[in-house]
């Protein structure tokens, strides 16, 4: 950031530190944040941000984002060790009604991975392009210069020669990040970014990059577990969509 922009009038500041960010995250999570706010809640749209009170603080940074594949607020709030359990405690207070829990960052992910949420050194690098992850929109090429550009429209000219996939497990094993995929024939063609067991849907699946004659749903590949070539299969992606409220 400071290296882009030391031509501009503007100064970039490292303030991660004076935050603690909380996530509120699921389907009653606007009804859990309304309670301890001042802000309309109902105006604010997916991925949009607002400031207001929270628990009593004022100008907080309220966002309705989340990396779950759920509705739901992350709010951003003075960092000392008073004011952020101060606010933990509170949120779980007024979220008890909902049946709210703590969730680490283990839970997550499990979410974020059957919601096909592409994370930074997993689905997403400095060495995979948008491209190939299947993110080019957003990418808005039509833009005048800006950083990047000339690798990526060099990248696209190109064409990929790696798609990223949803796999789900046919035979017992789970596939974890770093593992190989292989063709039936057990020739190496592609490796696994993520993979876990699927809390909601009872199984194990797993993102992973194969070549893209191999992508197509349906297509039969394996991954390698301890030496051994277990079965899976290219399903599509999202693993799991929630529910979208009436």
């Amino acid at each position: 950031m400071r290296d882009n922009t030391r031509q501009s009038k503007c100064r970039v500041e490292h303030l991660s530190d004076d935050f603690t960010q909380i996530a509120i995250q699921g389907p009653k999570a606007v009804n859990l944040l309304q309670k301890l706010t001042n802000v309309d809640l109902s105006a604010v749209k997916f991925y949009w941000v607002t400031r207001g009170m929270v628990c009593g603080l004022h100008e907080i940074l309220i966002a309705r984002t989340g990396y779950t594949a759920e509705d739901g607020f992350e709010i951003y709030i003075p960092s000392d060790d008073v004011t952020s359990a101060r606010v933990w405690n509170e949120i779980l207070a007024a979220g008890k009604e909902y049946g709210v829990v703590p969730c680490g960052l283990g839970a997550r992910n499990t979410l974020r991975l059957e919601g096909k949420l592409p994370l930074y050194g997993h689905e997403i690098s400095d060495t995979i392009n948008v491209w190939e992850a299947g993110l080019d929109r957003f990418c808005k090429m039509e833009k005048p210069e800006f950083v990047g550009r000339a690798a990526l429209e060099k990248a696209r000219a190109a064409g990929v020669n790696k798609t990223l996939v949803g796999l789900e497990m046919v035979d017992r094993g789970i596939a974890r990040d770093g593992y190989k995929v292989q063709d039936e024939g057990g020739r190496d063609i592609g490796y696994v970014t993520s993979g876990s067991p699927a809390p909601f849907l009872k199984k194990n699946i797993a993102l992973a990059y194969v070549p893209p004659e191999h992508a197509a749903i349906g297509s039969s590949v394996q991954v390698e577990i301890r030496g051994q070539g277990v079965k899976a299969q290219v399903v599509p992606t999202p693993f799991y969509k929630r529910p979208k409220k009436a």
